[in-house]
Formats: C-alpha cells, sequence, structure tokens
C-alpha cells in the first residue's frame, strides 16, 4: 500500500451520505408526482439511483448500463468542446475513478433546490442535477482526451457543481453537460482551498485581473490584423 493510499478516504463523505435517505425518499415522491400527472416516469428514481451508485461504487459497468448507444459529453474540462461517442464518456469515469478511488455524489445540501428537475419533452427526459462531488486524489491515470498524466496529491475534493443530462424515455444517457469551478477545484488539491474564501485576496485577484485585460484585448487586434 502506498503513502497516499495509507490517508485513506476523505473524513467528508460522512456528512453527507447522511442526506441521502431523505434525498431518495424525495426522489421517489417526484416520480410518483409525475406518474399521476400521466408522464411516463415509471422507472425514474431507480436510473438516478443506479447512476448516483455507479460513482458510489466506482462500477464502470453500472456506468455502461446507464449510458445509451449514441452519448455525448460537455465538461469544464473539455472547455466546451462536445466530446462525442459513449466510450469517451466511459473512458473519463474510469479516469475520474482511478485517480479519486473514493469519489462520490451527493445534493449538494439537504434542501428542495439540491432536488433533481425533471423535464419532458419530445419523447425525451431531461434532468438538472445540482450535485456536490466528494473524494481524496490518492490514485493516478492518464487523461484520456490529451493523454497527461495525473498523480494524487493526497488531498482531498470537496466542490459543487450542475449536471444537464437529456435521456431517453427508458432512461439511458444521450448527452452530459457538466459544469463546475476548476480553478476552485485546483485550489484545493493544491492545499489553497481556504484562501480562496478569503475576501481580501478575491479582491486582489480582481483587481490584477482588471489590470492585465488591456493587455490582453491590445495583443487580440494585433494578433487578428
Amino acid at each position: 500500500m502506498s503513502r497516499l493510499e495509507k490517508l485513506g478516504p476523505s473524513p467528508e463523505h460522512a456528512q453527507h451520505q447522511a442526506l441521502m435517505p431523505e434525498f431518495w425518499k424525495k426522489v421517489r415522491q417526484q416520480e410518483k408526482n409525475d406518474i399521476e400527472r400521466g408522464l411516463p416516469a415509471q422507472g425514474r428514481t431507480e436510473f438516478a439511483y443506479t447512476w448516483f451508485d455507479a460513482w458510489a461504487e466506482q462500477d464502470i459497468k453500472k456506468i455502461d448500463y446507464c449510458i445509451a448507444e449514441e452519448c455525448s459529453y460537455i465538461d469544464s474540462t473539455t472547455f466546451q468542446e462536445n466530446r462525442l461517442g459513449r466510450q469517451f464518456t466511459i473512458d473519463n469515469c474510469q479516469a475520474a475513478f482511478d485517480v479519486f478511488p473514493d469519489f462520490a455524489f451527493y445534493p449538494q445540501d439537504g434542501t428542495n433546490r439540491s432536488l433533481p428537475y425533471w423535464d419532458y419533452f419530445d419523447d425525451q427526459w431531461r434532468v438538472t442535477i445540482p450535485w456536490r462531488g466528494i473524494g481524496r486524489m490518492i490514485g493516478e491515470t492518464i487523461e484520456p482526451n490529451t493523454g497527461a498524466k495525473l498523480k494524487g496529491t493526497g488531498r482531498c475534493l470537496n466542490f459543487i457543481g450542475i449536471d444537464r443530462y437529456t435521456l431517453t424515455e427508458d432512461f439511458k444517457i444521450t448527452h452530459i453537460d457538466t459544469d463546475w469551478d476548476m480553478l476552485y477545484g485546483a485550489a484545493q488539491l493544491a492545499g489553497l482551498g481556504s484562501l480562496m474564501h478569503s475576501q481580501r485576496l478575491q479582491r486582489i485577484g480582481l483587481r490584477a485581473a482588471s489590470l492585465v485585460a488591456p493587455v490582453f484585448r491590445l495583443a487580440t487586434l494585433l494578433t487578428t490584423r
């Protein structure tokens, strides 16, 4: 066992695992309400549970089960580029499992605003999920798109984001669109997460950005002539 592996999983899991029973109770009620409205929502909670469980267990077979034959993926790390093909999505999940062996998703908090937002239109489900991701970076992997090698730092990651999915009528994912704060995530893994909450440092950062921006604008003008 390596030095980093001896650190074990993030200690922050327990606090958010405690939210899950009430979360799933409400998600099941959402499904029941939509069925009563005449929507084809039967099996929706089972899909959501399987998807969350796949991440919590780092089970790539469950990931594969949840994804349609044709699937695309956009993440903050792809810089808004839409990656086509289900295998890319599967490889991306596997890379996350490799570098964060304890990674899991939870609702952002225990309020109703952290529940999924479901919509059914044109024979297709759409869902927006506010999430919190927690894990400790103790593994290593090769990033599937760039080939860059990622090594564990031993630091814990606790960050929030938003996922938007489109799904078939039988709840297979056809597209994933994920947004999260890369800067804050990187700061946590570098051991600087607590500094990001300093209003003084935020003011300094904004001031620095306002000073640097004119230089970039000038460079853009000169290089596009």
